[in-house]
């Protein structure tokens, strides 16, 4: 191999070709192009003129230089090009490649598989044998049964199978595979090993970079600063919404990344950006969200980062009934700070969002709970009502309790109540006994110094031991409750303060009230301490939540707390009964640390995206190109194609020689071609209004192609490829839909362009405007500015929000809604499209339910964009997509279905 700075070649000898050209190029000067038979009528009188000598045409110098350019491309090829060559000491050793493959691997992950694909299809180019580690691996015993050094085919195939894991790399283990490999005695004495890290520091690092570097090279390739992974610790409830902390390795470059909850129908209750400042490791983001909508509140992720480790799933513990505090009616006597309603509010407070006020300002905020201490005794049909309706009356006794009863109790008390120590003395006073399994206070602990000194008391009967659910030492009920109608009446036999036990003042105290608020509701569970938790929902290693996949194990409740994730203990959603808790893979305390660049035996290398690139192939099929444009002109030049009379000879030479600019360059001008108009009015192609945003450009075409491939698959229509639209310039007459991504910075249209847009419309067009934005803003709600300029640049009729019966539903699929990657806003379309010249169609479709991310997908045919109701929510997107674009073809052909219901019925008559 011989290098000419970054370009090598692996068969310089064949360069040696490149001294024919001067030789071809005679040949070809000298060689004139076939000639053409021409038939022509008068034979006779040509015949009668005297013969004069032919001189060959030569060869046009053009068509000689397109000739030589040929020769030289296959010349170069069989020379293998190098670009970039690896010249790396050990290049020509077996490969052994090392990836890391845990959750902070998902960020960079297609950038690092990228890196190893390339190390290992240049070991099987050149024949070298190759083996694949993971550091983080689903199913360890079919690893190391595939633990081998083989010809590189089989680590390229396994590369092509590999996805990243939920949970953190073990490089300790990793280390072991490695002096498992080595050990074997069919592995080679030296290897040239690639470690693709993630940059991020871990348990057994060293250890990896010692058992690696023994037998060779050691190369460790990380990402540029910057682009290290980010983590997302658990959020932490407040009174106006949530608040929550992003991680990353200290040290990088100022970066801001998107923050989004999303509730459990796939709705997003929140989003706004979170911003790193130079050189720091944490970020925060708050949002303020309602009580009752973030109760529904199921994840937040980091947009970017499509990763388990920035992800927090919620649970039952997340979620925060609304208790009311009642006042009494002519205030508290004793002191704010010794008061019952303190006791009580300071003990629910974490638990809960807690009101203190009269009765009648309670009642209308809606709560769960009711908390009635003795002081505010309320015995109204309305308590009573809120407890049939299916909420919780939780009561505390005292002095007016003690000496007459009422109806809101769920024992009968005997009127006096009990003291302890005094002249009424019935014993010395009493500690809690253990609560039975069968009580909601099971498995919480006892404190060794709690006592009751005064206390009311229950009078015996049979129904009395059902309702009992803590005692003390003697026997004599504590808390007692029942069920009345739909809701609960819970009794504490004590004061909610201090002064008649020792209870209030003990962490047992809030415990056991939050255990109270869970019949509210399953939110405010506490963890239940029987039983094994099991799987309902895995986090995969991308931060999408779906069906667990491998073996799972369940996780006893005594553990769930101390539970890590791992292959067996996968994060995300587990259950137990009717309760749900979440295990998530970042916590309170996690830090992410670069890795260091002193690993022993090691040469830490930067990746910058690139390898060596073999140029073979790109100029093999270069050279075939230009050989099919040689054919085709020598066929124009001899008469055997005739451009003028059909278009097929032009157009195929236009495709061969004209670059893929050329098509973007034509695109931006208002006149085209007759071969171009022929191509738009012969095939059924979808628009995408360029914007400008190069990410947002890519999404709607990838989105449009997806969507194309989804049509052809389930109906009769053979979409072709999709094309970029400049609205201010290029026509659109020819396309039946188009998808117009609207930006908040977007400008008000140009007077040419609105009166193009208005005559589509009135042709029969279909506009898509989708604002992205989950409908947070837009015709309902905050006015999206981008939006709103191009809506009043256009004649639009009025418009309103799409009906159930609306025929955009039964164009080809039966839809209530209309989902993209974000579900449940609202759509908009004309308000009465029978009053127009469209024979009863709307020309715009307006939403923000990013419908192009939801249909777009790679050349692999994998989708490019998480959605937030899973593959269900994104299979009803692909089909609102096919509604779309059958509404745009078929216009209203199906308004009738609407009514079948009624047709039906009638025949049924008859």
């Amino acid at each position: 191999m011989i290098a000419l700075g970054p370009l090598a070649f692996a068969a310089p000898l064949a360069l040696l070709g490149l001294l024919a050209l001067p030789l071809l190029f005679m040949v070809l000067r000298a060689t004139p192009p076939s000639p053409s038979n021409v038939v022509f009528a008068p034979i006779r009188l040509l015949r009668q003129i005297a013969r004069t000598p032919e001189t060959p045409q030569t060869t046009p110098l053009w068509l000689i230089v397109l000739r030589l350019v040929l020769a030289a491309l296959l010349v170069i090829a069989l020379a293998r090009p190098v670009w970039r060559p690896d010249t790396e000491a050990g290049a020509d050793l077996p490969v052994l490649v090392v990836l890391d493959s845990g959750w902070s691997s998902a960020s960079n992950w297609r950038a690092m598989t990228g890196e190893a694909r390339s190390a290992l299809e240049r070991a099987s180019a050149s024949g070298r044998d190759a083996a694949l580690i993971l550091t983080a691996q689903a199913n360890r015993s079919e690893e190391a049964s595939e633990l081998r050094f083989a010809p590189a085919r089989e680590s390229l195939a396994r590369l092509a199978a590999v996805e990243p894991q939920a949970w953190a790399h073990d490089r300790g283990l990793a280390a072991e595979r490695a002096e498992t490999l080595f050990s074997d005695e069919r592995a080679p004495d030296r290897v040239r090993t690639l470690w693709i890290s993630d940059g991020i520091e871990s348990d057994g690092s060293r250890t990896l970079s010692q058992a690696l570097s023994a037998r060779g090279p050691l190369i460790v390739s990380v990402p540029e600063q910057g682009n290290e992974p980010v983590a997302l610790r658990p959020a932490e409830a407040n009174a106006e919404g949530f608040s929550v902390t992003l991680v990353r390795p200290p040290g990088a470059p100022a970066r801001s990344v998107e923050v989004v909850a999303v509730a459990d129908a796939g709705q997003a209750l929140a989003r706004g950006e979170a911003r790193f400042e130079d050189g720091a490791d944490t970020a925060s983001f708050s949002a303020r969200v309602p009580l009752d909508l973030r109760n529904r509140l199921r994840l937040i992720r980091v947009e970017s980062e499509s990763s388990a480790g920035a992800t927090q799933l919620t649970d039952d513990s997340w979620q925060r009934p609304r208790v009311g505090l009642i006042e009494p009616a002519g205030g508290e006597q004793d002191q704010p700070l010794l008061s019952d309603l303190h006791y009580a509010g300071e003990a629910l407070a974490p638990h809960a969002e807690v009101l203190r006020s009269p009765l009648d300002a309670l009642l209308e905020a809606e709560p769960s709970v009711l908390v009635m201490v003795d002081a505010a005794r309320e015995d109204s049909e309305r308590v009573s009502a809120f407890v049939e309706a299916g909420g919780v009356l939780l009561r505390f006794a005292g002095p007016r309790l003690a000496t007459r009863g009422d109806t809101l109790l769920p024992v009968a008390l005997r009127t006096g109540g009990r003291l302890f120590g005094g002249a009424m003395a019935w014993d010395n006073p009493q500690r809690l006994d253990h609560f039975t399994e069968d009580s909601p206070f099971a498995g919480l602990t006892l404190p060794e110094d709690v006592s009751v000194s005064r206390q009311v008391l229950a009078e015996p009967g049979p129904a009395l031991d059902a309702r009992v659910w803590a005692r003390l030492e003697d026997g004599t009920p504590l808390v007692t409750a029942e069920r009345r109608g739909e809701g609960w009446i819970v009794l504490f036999h004590v004061t909610a303060g201090p002064a008649w036990s020792d209870l209030p003042l003990s962490g047992l105290y809030p415990a056991m009230l939050r255990r109270v608020l869970s019949l509210a509701g399953r939110s405010a569970a506490g963890a239940p301490s029987q039983g094994a938790w099991q799987i309902d929902r895995a986090l995969d290693g991308l931060g999408r939540l779906g069906e667990p996949q491998g073996r799972t194990h369940p996780i006893p409740a005594a553990a769930f707390s101390e539970a890590e994730p791992g292959p067996h203990t996968p994060p995300g959603l587990w259950q137990l009964g009717a309760a749900s808790a979440a295990l998530n893979v970042a916590d309170d305390a996690t830090e992410l640390v670069r890795l260091p660049r002193d690993l022993p035996g090691a040469v830490v290398t930067t990746r910058e995206g690139g390898g060596e690139i073999r140029l073979t192939g790109l100029l093999l099929t270069l050279a075939a190109l230009l050989l099919v444009t040689d054919m085709l002109i020598a066929l124009a030049l001899t008469g055997r194609l005739r451009p003028a009379r059909s278009g097929l000879g032009a157009l195929a030479m236009a495709v061969v020689l004209l670059p893929a600019g050329a098509f973007d360059a034509r695109a931006q001008d208002a006149a085209i071609s007759d071969a171009e108009a022929m191509d738009r009015a012969l095939e059924v192609r979808f628009g995408y209004v360029q914007t400008g945003n190069a990410e947002i450009d890519r999404m709607s075409r990838a989105g449009l192609t997806g969507l194309g491939q989804t049509i052809f698959n389930r109906t009769a229509i053979e979409p072709g490829e999709p094309r970029a639209i400049q609205i201010e310039s290029d026509p659109i007459l020819f396309y039946p839909m188009i998808y117009w991504p609207v930006t908040r910075d977007a400008e008000a249209l140009s007077p040419n362009a609105s009166a193009r847009i208005e005559a589509y419309l009135q042709s029969g067009g279909l506009v898509i405007f989708d604002t992205r934005d989950a409908g947070l803003s837009g015709l309902g709600g905050t006015p999206h500015p981008g939006l709103v300029r191009i809506l009043d640049s256009i004649d639009i009729p009025p418009l309103a929000r799409i009906t159930p019966d609306h025929v955009l539903g039964r164009t080809f699929y039966l839809l209530d809604d209309f989902p993209g990657r974000y579900g449940g806003g609202n759509v908009w379309v004309e308000a009465d499209p029978d009053g127009s010249s469209r024979d009863g169609t709307s020309g715009v479709i307006i939403g923000g339910a990013d419908w192009a991310s939801a249909w777009a997908t790679g050349p692999d045919g994998q989708p490019l964009a998480p959605v937030e109701g899973g593959d269900r929510q994104r299979e009803l997107a692909h089909r609102t997509g096919v509604n779309f674009a059958m509404y745009a073809l078929t216009g209203n052909y199906k308004a009738d279905q609407v009514h079948i219901p009624a047709i039906l019925d009638r025949l049924g008559q008859d």
